[in-house]
């Protein structure tokens, strides 16, 4: 099974106010009407602070086709 399309994940990541916890980049997407896959592939979010929506959309683990 493959992930959201990345550019899908940075474009949600983008609305978020950084520095930012898992938990409150979760909730912003939720806000945003973030679609399930995405919200799926934010689970695998390791847990810590992200300063940037790089830094958080390269911590997600992807699987790709």
């Amino acid at each position: 099974m493959s992930g959201p399309p990345r550019g899908e994940l940075l474009r949600l990541l983008s609305g978020v106010d950084y520095p930012a916890t898992k938990q409150q980049i979760h909730e912003k997407l939720v806000a945003q009407g973030a679609p399930p896959a995405c919200l799926a592939a934010l689970e695998d979010l390791p847990e810590g602070t992200y300063v940037e929506p790089d830094t958080a959309l390269q911590a997600i683990p992807y699987q790709s086709g």
